[in-house]
């Protein structure tokens, strides 16, 4: 079996580990977001390694576990970590968390990253809402696929509550911005050259993930929401050197902040009476 390929068998897997629960909205984890498990009620997880064909996440601040519970109301299967291009995984590979979320019922995926951050109004500790990506990887998940289309992906993003909910957290001294992520593939940062060259195509920040997921749930009929945590400016953007233990870092200390920011996006984002 390929890893991360045909994940029908682990969907099967996964929907008598759900049962008698049937979240409608999957939320995939970024670096040192994990905190936010703390507030999981109701919860129940397993490894990412216990359904066929996935594997061990092997990214520090990944934990390689689903859960599923409630969280602020609303009844949640989280995906605490991903795959990256980086890892050597295809385009193909790294989607599968969302494809699965698609196979066992999931109508809506909330994706969460650590990014850097290259537009002037970001500072480290900030949240961002994408509103747009630019690929700058050459890949995309549907090259050489049986299930590929020609998907439009103009409105790909949902971001209608955005000025109420920047509002709102505002009043909590919590900082939302909205922007266009960058997608390069790793491991290695970003030279400030090619930092100088996204932020002329309009990027605000960048990032090593997020994208390919969200083609895919494009691709399978969820809806899609996208926030970056800025960790970092991008490189030449401060004299600091980057780290992934800074990452991981500013991750856990937003922990608070990132709470916030879900409850109030649920209420704005998904239907009234969403459990």
């Amino acid at each position: 079996m390929t890893l991360l390929d045909d994940i029908s068998a682990a969907a099967q897997e996964l929907d008598l580990f759900l049962s008698p629960m049937q979240p409608h909205l999957a939320i995939v984890l970024g670096s040192g977001l994990s905190g936010i498990l703390t507030k999981l009620e109701q919860q129940k997880s397993l490894p990412y390694e216990h359904l066929s064909g996935f594997p061990a996440t092997g990214v520090k601040g990944h934990g390689g576990r689903i859960h599923v519970g409630t969280l602020f109301g609303t009844s949640v299967l989280i995906f605490n970590g991903r795959y990256h291009l980086y890892e050597g995984y295809d385009a193909w590979q790294v989607t599968a968390p969302v494809r699965l979320a698609a196979q066992v019922g999931c109508q809506r995926v909330l994706l969460t990253n650590a990014a850097g951050g290259i537009d002037a109004l970001l500072s480290p500790g900030d949240f961002m809402l994408v509103t747009d990506h630019l690929n700058f990887t050459g890949a995309n998940p549907l090259i050489g696929r049986s299930e590929r289309q020609f998907s439009d992906l103009s409105q790909l993003y949902a971001q209608d509550f955005y000025t109420e909910l920047r509002t709102q957290l505002a009043a909590a001294q919590i900082q939302l911005q909205r922007g266009i992520l960058a997608w390069m593939s790793g491991p290695s940062y970003e030279t400030p050259a090619e930092v100088n060259a996204l932020e002329s195509l309009g990027a605000a920040a960048v990032s090593m993930s997020t994208i390919p997921e969200a083609i895919i749930a494009r691709r399978y009929g969820l809806e899609v929401a996208a926030v970056s945590l800025i960790t970092n400016l991008a490189a030449g953007k401060n004299r600091q050197g980057l780290n992934h233990e800074d990452v991981l870092r500013l991750g856990s200390q937003s922990t608070r902040a990132f709470e916030q920011l879900l409850k109030k996006l649920f209420v704005l984002w998904l239907p009234s009476g969403s459990v």
